[in-house]
This record gives structure tokens, sequence and C-alpha cells, in this order.
């Protein structure tokens, strides 16, 4: 356990390193490969690719449109009007190392799905974060089909095929802000996060806005 504790430690330090003051977002106009074709079919042609002093570090690909619940009121726990399994983008991991999910957990370079998920309420998640919304990051060819996947069991299953582990691999997605209208990057200097704030759009149409934690890991 205290190797793994120091992994993690270790990993979130070089990112810090590597996330530097020079740490910029960049846009780019072509989807990854690696992708099934139904996948690659709903995903925007727009990627938000973060920077570093030494290059890339990852990019970010979301769907084009995607399905809200209807009638969502945001509550203390939970900010986003999804259902769980719902393909909301994909990541590609541009660094070949030292690039870890929220949990601190190593995620190598690569094609992944994102794929919402809600934290669960139970003995083991008691304390562990107050926002609920999280991304699941799948192994882009295990994950082909961009259909919703139902099954809670199946879409951790596919997730932890990530890190080869028995946790999924997890992105926090942190309230967003309704004049979050153009791609930024944030810097939360106080937790070291850098957020990716995007502009996502409903299949009604509508904005939403996400704010995603795309290099950092979690203080508890």
């Amino acid at each position: 356990m205290l190797r793994l504790c120091l992994s993690a430690t270790l990993f979130a330090f070089c990112l810090t390193s590597f996330c530097h003051a020079e740490t910029k977002l960049q846009t780019l106009d072509q989807a990854p490969t690696g992708l099934s074709d139904a996948v690659a079919k709903v995903l925007a042609p727009q990627g938000y690719q973060t920077v570093g002093d030494d290059g890339a570090i990852c990019t970010v690909w979301l769907t084009k449109a995607i399905p809200t619940t209807a009638d969502f009121k945001p509550s203390l726990n939970v900010k986003y009007p999804f259902q769980a399994g719902e393909l909301l983008g994909v990541l590609k991991v541009d660094q070949a190392s030292g690039f870890t999910d929220f949990r601190g957990q190593e995620v190598a370079a690569g094609v992944y799905t994102l794929r919402y998920g809600k934290q669960p309420v139970d003995g083991n998640h008691i304390g562990t974060s107050e926002l609920y919304d999280f991304l699941l990051a799948i192994p882009a060819a295990a994950d082909t089909d961009p259909a919703v996947i139902k099954s809670v069991e199946a879409l951790v299953m596919k997730s932890a095929q990530t890190t080869g582990s028995n946790h999924p691999a997890i992105f926090s997605l942190l309230p967003a802000d309704a004049n979050d209208k153009e791609p930024k990057l944030i810097h939360e200097e106080s937790k070291e996060l850098w957020i990716l704030a995007a502009p996502a759009m409903s299949a009604a149409g509508k904005a939403v806005p996400i704010r995603m934690v795309v290099v950092g890991v979690s203080e508890g």
C-alpha cells in the first residue's frame, strides 16, 4: 500500500512539474485514430489539447450531441444531467509516462472513450468527494459501440482495464459556469488541478458546458 501511495505521489509530482507556467490549451481539427467507425462518427471534429513545457499531455474530444435527462435539477452532489454509461467523449493520452487519473492511477499513452458515471453512495466512498459526477476512461479497443452502457458493473469492469486494477479510471467533473462558451484551461493552484472548460451540446441543441479535471489528483 505504501508503495502504491508513493507511486501516485511521484506521478502527481511529475505532472505538476510538467504542467508549469507554460501550460496552455490548443485545438485540433482531426479526431484520433484507434476508434471504431461508430464512435468516431459521433465525435465533434474539434479536440482540446493540453500542452505543457515538454509537449502535449492529453487531448479531449466531446461528442456532437449529448443526451440529457429531462427536467433535471442539480443537487448538492450531482451537477450534470447525464445518464450513467453515456458516451461523452474521447481522451487521448499524449504523454508517454507520468499521466494519471484523478485517483493517481497511471494511465498509459493511448486512446480511451469517456463515459459518464456517478460515485457510488456506499461505505467505500465516504468522504472521498462531495461531487459525484465523474468520467470513466475505457480503452477504445474495448468500447466500440457508442450506445449507453446500462450495466454499472460492466461500465466499471471495462474502465478498470485502463489501469489494470479493480477500480475504474476516473476523471472528476466539476461544476461548470454558464459563461463557459469558449474552451479554456483553468489552473486551480490551491489543489494543483488543471481543468478543461469546454462547451458541449445536448441532443436538443442546448449548451451543456463541462469542466473536467484533465491533470491533477484527489486530495481524498
